[in-house]
């Protein structure tokens, strides 16, 4: 059974968000730590007009990392496919080899 939706309020930069989920909210309350630290990275070293762009700004870098991320995760399951399928070939030509010296 899924387990009930909750509200968890994060705060970010001074604002109350109320987020109705089922994820944990200890994780919930780390994005919002990991959304403002980018904010405030950005702030830091850009010298835009608002802080809505700049809010903007983060969450296309936040985006950028997470379609990194996910481009690299299909990279590496294409990696292991292909390792697994290399495997598989390996151990059915032992074991027809195998079976070839039995019958012998």
């Amino acid at each position: 059974m899924a387990e009930p939706y909750t509200t968890t309020t994060v705060t970010i930069l001074g604002e109350r968000y109320p987020i109705k989920s089922d994820t944990d909210a200890a994780y919930l309350h780390e994005l919002a730590r990991y959304v403002e630290d980018k904010i405030k990275f950005i702030s830091t070293r850009t010298q835009l007009p608002s802080p809505l762009k700049i809010e903007v700004l983060a969450s296309i870098i936040i985006a950028d990392e997470f379609f990194s991320e996910k481009k690299k995760n299909v990279q590496i399951e294409n990696t292991l496919s292909g390792l697994s399928d290399m495997i598989e070939s390996t151990l059915d030509t032992s074991v027809r080899a195998k079976a070839t010296n039995l019958m012998d």
